[in-house]
């Protein structure tokens, strides 16, 4: 994947090479369809940092404005994670793609959608898993060889969507795959 100029993300903590072999959280832009992920850095887990910190003016424990135009997520490569999410068992002997899903926030448009408004709530609820559904897509340009899930993770249990898309590199046809 091609470098694309972002004056928002912080190259001295990420990347746009999109790896598989390490825990790490990312940033998704919406409108440039990119992903950026946390780097190695010495002493510090690429899991652990701040989705903030990866952009410029941000830190571990303050945000950035900037940030609300990406979608975090949340990469594991199988036996990284463990545990529960909302409540939910994850196989975390697998790999998992967990994806923030905020039905009430355009990242497209940088809009607060009002919850009476049911119509555009489900329309950005429909965006954000195409958005999600890309992102695994650019994962799987160099695929893994162990299966990967798609999760969209919202604020509350009953807003997220679990084990939405799945690859298994051992499927025999293309209809298995995601």
């Amino acid at each position: 994947m091609p470098e694309l100029p972002n004056k928002h993300v912080n190259p001295e903590y990420c990347t746009d090479h999109l790896m598989t072999d390490y825990a790490h959280v990312g940033l998704y832009d919406v409108k440039k369809r990119h992903a950026w992920i946390a780097k190695k850095r010495k002493g510090q887990s690429p899991i652990r940092v701040s989705h903030a910190r990866l952009l410029v003016g941000g830190t571990q424990d303050t945000s950035t404005i900037s940030k609300d135009q990406f979608v975090c997520y949340w990469f594991h490569p199988p036996n990284t994670g463990e545990g529960f999410v909302h409540g939910y068992p994850i196989e975390w002997d697998e790999g998992q793609l967990m994806v923030r899903l905020d039905p009430y926030w355009d990242f497209a448009a940088k809009l607060f959608i009002n919850p009476a408004e049911t119509a555009r709530v489900e329309k950005n609820i429909d965006n954000q898993i195409r958005s999600a559904t890309h992102l695994m897509s650019l994962y799987l340009q160099n695929p893994p060889s162990y299966p990967l899930s798609l999760h969209l993770v919202g604020p509350r249990a009953a807003d997220s969507m679990f084990y939405m898309k799945r690859y298994d590199p051992t499927a025999i046809s293309e209809e298995e795959i995601i």
